[in-house]
């Protein structure tokens, strides 16, 4: 990829390969793939296009403007606002139908009275804060809002959620669940009872034991960013992370590198300049500790990281070269590097890693191809 600076490649038959491990392990549980945040930074249009054709039973976003983008980009699988709404944008996104989730007792009349107008009943979740205290009814009134959802002509109670704050607590997850069990329970004796209950995320769902809770919200899962302590699971994750030397130098033991000569050379060394920077989604607490891999070899990375170069340490890799590709994330001749991997190295969730990644950063969706990185004449390129 010569005439990239810096690009992701998104390997969709491992999106394909994580919905099925996720259709496999929950067979009774309908699947919602969390797509908000440009599909975590991955390039939603081309995965969702993936997923719709995989037959996802639901998409989820964060807010209303990235459903209507999956509308306007030719997306018809069911889509579900988990944000807040914009209230500009809400009758596009019942023009559009976009499912969406009441967080306040004050949207219900808002949406019923827009429902009303169009003359068309809308479906409508409702999400309960049962301890993220972020978004969401309280739980004291929620069957309250419920019933009101469920009198109304214009509004259809399609499914009820909350967000759980610490999944890899027990002792608060089986706290919050229990929160919201009461909720459901209160609900079916008033005979209210909601095709779609959505409880548990990518890092809960395996340890879930309740029926009732029957669709699942994935993210990390789809993509592939799962911590191993976290499950047993073998997912394969989709994206993959790279750039290409643009400058090569020796320098003498006792050189300091970079902006406040943070890095100082301990023997003669080559050291090379890559093209991604901060500005790119390179945190910068990769400063100094990170490592790259070039030729099959990690390397590490030295000196500060800047708005648009990184500088590694190359002196022990043979015959490298200016336009040699370097992979951040991914795999390159048995060695290889996870997001959880450089998040930790960084402080980070691992999630943040692929989100931070930058609109220069070129999205290359992939499928079926040995050579993913460097026959980029049969690659569609997508641009975050």
């Amino acid at each position: 990829m010569k005439g990239d600076r810096a690009w992701a490649c998104i390997d969709l038959d491992r999106i394909s390969s994580n919905l099925s491990c996720a259709r496999e392990m929950l067979p009774s549980r309908r699947i919602l793939a969390v797509v908000k945040a440009d599909a975590y930074g991955h390039g939603a249009i081309s995965v969702c296009k993936r997923l719709q054709e995989d037959g996802i039973d639901y998409l989820g976003v964060g807010t209303s403007r990235e459903a209507l983008d999956l509308r306007a980009h030719g997306i018809t699988a069911p889509i579900l606002v988990l944000g807040a709404l914009i209230e500009s944008e809400l009758d596009s996104v019942m023009e559009q139908d976009i499912t969406v989730t009441i967080h306040s007792p004050g949207r219900i009349a808002e949406l019923e009275k827009l429902a009303q107008n169009r003359g068309i009943p809308i479906p409508v979740h409702l999400l309960v804060d049962t301890g993220m205290s972020r978004l969401g009814v309280s739980s004291e009134h929620a069957a309250k809002y419920a019933h009101t959802i469920e009198e109304s002509r214009w509004l259809n109670l399609e499914g009820l959620g909350t967000h759980l704050s610490t999944p890899r607590s027990d002792e608060v997850v089986d706290l919050q669940k229990s929160v919201f069990k009461s909720v459901l329970s209160t609900l079916q004796k008033m005979g209210i009872h909601p095709p779609l209950i959505h409880v548990d995320a990518s890092k809960s769902a395996l340890r879930s034991t309740d029926p009732e809770f029957n669709m699942v919200r994935l993210g990390g899962w789809i993509y592939g960013i799962l911590p191993k302590d976290d499950t047993n699971l073998q997912l394969s994750p989709a994206l993959s992370l790279h750039s290409q030397i643009v400058y090569l130098r020796d320098h003498t033991e006792g050189r300091s590198i970079g902006y406040g000569g943070t890095f100082v050379t301990k023997r003669d060394s080559r050291l090379a300049t890559i093209s991604i920077g901060y500005h790119d989604g390179l945190p910068t607490s990769l400063s100094n500790k990170g490592y790259v891999i070039v030729r099959g070899t990690k390397v590490p990375v030295v000196g500060r990281v800047t708005m648009d170069y990184t500088t590694i340490d190359v002196t022990d890799v043979p015959g490298v070269e200016v336009g040699d590709f370097v992979t951040l994330l991914g795999e390159d001749n048995g060695e290889s590097i996870r997001a959880e991997e450089l998040a930790h190295w960084c402080n980070l969730v691992p999630y943040e890693v692929t989100c931070l990644l930058g609109r220069r950063i070129t999205r290359v969706p992939v499928s079926q191809l040995e050579d993913k990185v460097t026959d980029q004449d049969h690659l569609e390129v997508e641009r975050g």
